[in-house]
């Protein structure tokens, strides 16, 4: 039985959740991703069929709801993949419905001449990827209020 596990590594994360609360603990990917190499990133799951996420904090594993999930952050230095970097730099500000605003780097490198911030934002993902100095920012694009580049 044990050979069919699948291999995972956790990852330490910070989710700020519709209700204000931050929680800080560990979300676990597979080894191997299915688009980026190496393993997993946690855009992936966000972007995933599933709507809940394992969540290891304070000693036990919760599920909690993608739905109610604003912004998730993770470490850049192992979060972050140099393909995220293609395409044409904006710095933006962005405003959610919860939490402090964010300054922030995105990379637009869409198909044909779409390298605008609206068109960033108009991706249909659940998750856009925001970076910070040092952080990975996966915001949920359905909680953003506004944004100015």
């Amino acid at each position: 039985m044990d050979e069919q596990r699948i291999s995972v590594e956790a990852r330490r994360v910070k989710l700020t959740l519709s209700n204000g609360s931050q929680l800080t603990g560990e979300t676990f990917l597979q080894l191997h991703g299915k688009h980026l190499t190496g393993i997993q990133r946690i855009g992936e799951i966000l972007n995933g069929e599933d709507n809940f996420l394992p969540l290891r904090y304070g000693g036990k594993v919760e599920l909690i709801n993608l739905e109610q999930v604003i912004s998730i952050s993770a470490a850049a230095e192992e979060e972050f993949d140099p393909l995220l970097a293609l395409g044409e730099e904006h710095q933006i500000w962005v405003e959610p419905t919860v939490g402090e605003a964010l300054n922030a780097r995105i990379f637009v490198n869409l198909s044909g001449d779409r390298n605008r911030v609206k068109d960033f934002l108009n991706q249909k993902k659940r998750f856009l990827l925001l970076l910070q100095e040092d952080q990975v920012v996966y915001l949920a694009r359905n909680k953003i209020l506004r944004v100015q580049d």
